[in-house]
């Protein structure tokens, strides 16, 4: 990376002041690719800081994103915070220019505004020339990108051919397991390291001959059912009682006991109504009920 003159750098440091005076920007700063301020609003010396490094970590990520997603060469990169953008802007492929906003609603005014401010910088460096205003990767981490590429395509499926062999590899290990497994031992014996072995079969017998004792012990325990003459006019399964032909059938006589008796059931007389409907009470009689007429002129 080629220096600056410290002629350019104080020229750098005057411009920034003037636009960060003038302007809602904050915080402009020139930085180089290797992560140091080279120019600043208060300073021309060369510094580190957070924002340079933090910067040069950003470029970095970005230039391999732009490169793996084959989108062409990073010009900016625009960090949207809760506070406001953080701005960075590509002045050629070696210095950049650093800006922060904290006014969000005017992002599209300002964001113009220090892309001809690049532009200007870039003027001042090259020389009154226009050069490209771009980052690209250096030539070492491209040969490390592509390294890697052909590492991962150099990896090839296997062919047909190849997946067929190893299949009948397998299987054929598959039928000599089952073959080794299916012999019987030949050998009752075996002598390894001066120790006889039991051989396997004698465990097998042994084994066999324990599991018959056992049927043969729970056959003699279980309780014998008595037998039952089954008609073969029927068909009885094996959890079925079989049942009674008609002709061996004695019906069931019940004996009536006399000193039982049915209770009679008595009906009574229906209650008279208390109240009788007006329909079965006769017209009233006047002269019986209250003796003469009376007239208008009884006082007493």
């Amino acid at each position: 990376m080629s220096s600056l003159a410290q002629e350019i750098r104080e020229n750098m440091m005057k411009i920034l002041k003037f636009e960060e005076d003038k302007t809602d920007l904050e915080n402009l700063a020139v930085l180089s690719r290797v992560g140091m301020k080279v120019a600043s609003a208060f300073s021309s010396e060369l510094d580190a800081d957070a924002t340079s490094a933090s910067s040069t970590a950003l470029i970095d990520l970005g230039l391999r994103l732009s490169e793996a997603t084959a989108h062409g060469a990073l010009t900016e990169i625009i960090l949207h915070n809760t506070s406001g953008y953080s701005i960075i802007l590509a002045i050629n492929d070696e210095y950049l220019v650093f800006g922060g906003l904290k006014n969000v609603y005017r992002i599209g005014y300002y964001l113009g505004y220090i892309r001809e401010l690049a532009k200007k910088l870039n003027r001042l460096i090259s020389g009154d020339e226009i050069t490209n205003m771009t980052l690209s990767l250096e030539a070492s981490e491209k040969a490390k990108l592509n390294i890697e590429e052909e590492a991962v395509t150099s990896i090839k499926k296997p062919s047909v051919e190849e997946d067929k062999a190893a299949l009948d590899d397998l299987l054929g290990f598959l039928d000599d397991w089952e073959k080794e497994g299916g012999e019987t031992e030949k050998t009752e014996t075996e002598l390894q390291n001066n120790i006889v072995a039991i051989p396997k079969s004698v465990g097998l017998e042994y084994e066999k001959q324990m599991e018959k004792g056992v049927k043969g012990s729970e056959t003699s325990m279980r309780p014998e059912k008595p037998s039952q003459v089954i008609d073969s006019r029927f068909k009885v399964y094996e959890d079925e009682i079989p049942p009674v032909p008609l002709e061996d059938y004695t019906p069931m006589e019940i004996e009536e006991d006399e000193s039982i008796q049915e209770p009679q059931i008595v009906q009574g007389q229906p209650l008279q109504e208390t109240t009788p409907s007006l329909e079965d009470l006769p017209p009233p009689d006047f002269n019986v009920d209250f003796g003469e007429t009376a007239s208008e002129y009884d006082t007493e």
